[in-house]
Order: C-alpha cells, then structure tokens, then sequence
C-alpha cells in the first residue's frame, strides 16, 4: 500500500490535527465534489479511548459539509492494546500540562534574580555616585581654599 501526504489537517474527538494520507493504489471516493469531480477520502487516524491509533479513511471536508463517509483502514485493536495507548496518552497529556506551569515559574525565578542583581547594582552605583559627589566638592574646597590662601 502507498501513502502519500496531503497538506491540510484534520481536529475533532475521532481525529486529532496532524497529517491526512491518501492510499493511491487503493483509492477511495466520498460523495463530495469538486469541478463535476468525487473527492478522494484521505487517510486519518481516530484518536478516541474506543479505537485510538486506528487508521481510517474519511471526506477531507467532513467539518465543512458533514459528509458521512467513513470506513476502517486498520483492524480492531486488543482491549489491552487500546488501555495501554490510552494510558500513554494521559501520561502525556499530564506531563505536558505540568511541564507549562513549572517553565513558567523557573523562567519567572529567573527574571526576579535578574531584577533583584539590578536594584543591587543600582543601589551600589548610586552610594558609589555619592561618595564621587562628596569626594568631589571636598576636593573642590580644598582647592578653593588653597587658591585664596
């Protein structure tokens, strides 16, 4: 069997973003029509707790037009097979979702050390700026005076 890419994606409850496929040596038609001709169904994989991972043909305009055409590619799986990509897919859905917050808070850490470095840095350069200023207008008396003495 050959697959080739279709550009475009697919996103619902069955089938989930990502790329559509099309079987060229065993091509499949739905209902729908472009310039006077039946689409070909691509290629897409169900992504539901029932069948997930399974693959199956479909209209590429199933969210526009509703079109009913649907027919399995791939057999069933095991019911041990389905439990373990389900538990796979929480695992990720998990992992990503506890991975956003913490990112956020190493990287808001970080800028606070960054803003904490600053205000010290600040705050040393401006008694360094005062004690400039002092050594300044002492060594300016100092001058004054000599210069009238």
């Amino acid at each position: 069997m050959s697959f080739n890419s279709v550009s475009g994606g697919c996103g619902s409850g069955s089938s989930r973003g990502g790329r559509q496929l099309q079987d060229h040596q065993n091509p499949r038609f739905c209902e729908c029509q472009t310039d006077g001709r039946r689409l070909r169904a691509v290629i897409m994989t169900s992504w539901t707790d029932e069948n997930p991972g399974r693959r199956f043909y479909g209209c590429r305009n199933w969210k526009m037009k509703n079109s009913g055409y649907f027919d399995w590619l791939d057999e069933p799986i095991s019911e041990r097979a389905k439990d373990v990509i389900n538990e796979l897919k929480v695992m990720k859905n998990k992992e990503s979702s506890s991975l956003e917050p913490m990112d956020m808070e190493i990287e808001f850490a970080k800028i606070w050390n960054v803003i904490e470095m600053l205000k010290e840095d600040s705050n040393k350069n401006r008694k360094k700026s005062r004690l400039v200023t002092a050594m300044l207008v002492v060594s300016w008396l100092f001058i004054a005076y000599y210069a009238l003495v």
